[in-house]
């Protein structure tokens, strides 16, 4: 087992290395010690200068000495085959016939290789949870893009039900008239008088209000032959422009009426 540990360090030049250290650690402190108690008492100035230059010279010799001596030891005493015990495994590094068998070497080579594997994977893990973060996202914004709205049952309730529904809600408050038309066929419009303080025209999407036009109760909101104001669009590509007298402007019809006298504007012309 001695001649196991003496693979790869001279342990004879080991401990005269350890020697040669702590003489140099010695004359350094001597080097420092003459440094602090400067020049001694002599008769003369110059025979105390004389004595400490040579004093300092001989103590720096040695530090020099000691020095050498030491470089020279450090060659001798050499280096473990390896400086990273892995615990218990450590001990392959004891084995005689290393270069026949350099288990312990491969062993710390494949230890720093799955570190570096380890790090870099999960530096690749956070990327790519990244990313498909990213990917759902977009897959949902673009998914949510091509779905088709659902239009709600209550908008292709049947006419008449809404009718009905109407009728009831006029029954129940005989202070407020309710008329209904269907100009288009489809969509309802309410011409709702309230006593002698308004009246608003309503226009119901089946049973939701899609636009409300509140007016005085002495505007006229029926045109001369008895319909709502909206039947005035019926000659919205025959009828001109009041103001210009031009059927287009940039493009465009007259698509502005008035309240009362269901005339048409352009848009620009009304102003």
């Amino acid at each position: 087992m001695a001649d196991a540990m003496n693979v790869g360090v001279n342990l004879e030049a080991f401990s005269q290395a350890i020697n040669a250290i702590q003489a140099l650690r010695s004359s350094v402190t001597r080097v420092f010690d003459s440094l602090k108690d400067g020049m001694k008492n002599k008769e003369t100035l110059e025979g105390r200068e004389k004595v400490f230059i040579t004093e300092f010279q001989d103590n720096l010799q040695s530090v020099n000495r000691d020095l050498n001596e030491l470089e020279r030891l450090s060659t001798l005493v050499g280096r473990p085959s390896e400086s990273h015990p892995l615990h218990n495994s450590g001990l392959l590094s004891l084995d005689p016939v290393q270069d026949k068998t350099p288990l312990y070497s491969q062993l710390l080579q494949a230890y720093k290789w799955s570190n570096k594997l380890q790090y870099h994977a999960g530096l690749a893990s956070s990327l790519l949870n990244q990313q498909s973060l990213k990917r759902s996202a977009n897959q949902m914004g673009a998914s949510a893009k091509r779905r088709p709205k659902v239009q709600p049952s209550t908008l292709v309730l049947p006419p008449q039900y809404v009718d009905d529904v109407i009728s009831r809600i006029g029954r129940m408050f005989p202070d407020m008239s309710i008329e209904l038309f269907r100009p288009n066929g489809t969509s309802a419009v309410l011409l709702v008088t309230l006593g002698k303080v308004l009246k608003a025209i309503v226009v119901m999407r089946s049973l939701f209000i899609d636009r409300t036009i509140v007016r005085g109760f002495s505007e006229n909101v029926y045109s001369e032959d008895g319909k709502t104001w909206l039947r005035s669009y019926i000659k919205l590509f025959q009828t001109p422009c009041q103001r210009c007298g031009k059927f287009l402007q940039e493009g465009l019809p007259p698509t502005w009426r008035d309240f009362r006298t269901l005339e048409a504007f352009h848009d620009t012309c009304r102003q």
